[in-house]
């Protein structure tokens, strides 16, 4: 079995789909493969949103009309590079004042193929420990795969 580290998860997938393309489907259409079973607010949730800019927030909207913050946009490089705040913490709670990073680099291939590199890092500052951070690192796999599969299409 492998290793889990307990500060950094890394994931990597190639996609078919121009760098452009891979960041678009990333960053804009976030709702079309972020799974709605994984979110922290108290209803279903209908919406995964992400604002497209430096200061944006990353948040989720549910069928009650709230909205659930899951953090923040700390970097924008369209089309090479977007770092997000992920502001929840091991028990799956947003906290304003938690940042650990979620850095995705849209590496070149090719003119229809782009590797996208996951790494989410500093997740020392989570509670729960190692189990914690292997359902996250799970998570993270299971999700880029559907983010895969979308922009595979696109």
């Amino acid at each position: 079995m492998e290793a889990i580290n307990l500060t950094t998860i890394r994931k990597d997938v190639v996609v078919q789909a121009s760098q452009e393309i891979a960041f678009t489907i990333f960053t804009q259409q976030m709702d079309l493969w972020w799974p709605k079973s994984h979110h922290i607010g108290k209803c279903p949730m209908v919406e995964s949103v992400l604002e497209q800019k430096q200061g944006g927030r990353w948040f989720s909207r549910h069928e009650d009309g709230s909205e659930a913050d899951v953090g923040k946009v700390l970097t924008w490089n369209p089309y090479s590079k977007v770092i997000l705040a992920w502001q929840i913490n091991g028990d799956f709670q947003y906290v304003p004042e938690l940042v650990t990073e979620v850095e995705v680099n849209f590496i070149i291939e090719g003119p229809t193929t782009t590797r996208v590199q996951l790494e989410h890092r500093d997740l020392q500052k989570l509670m729960g420990g190692s189990k914690v951070i292997e359902s996250m690192d799970e998570g993270w796999g299971m999700i880029l795969n559907l983010y895969k599969e979308v922009a595979d299409e696109a």
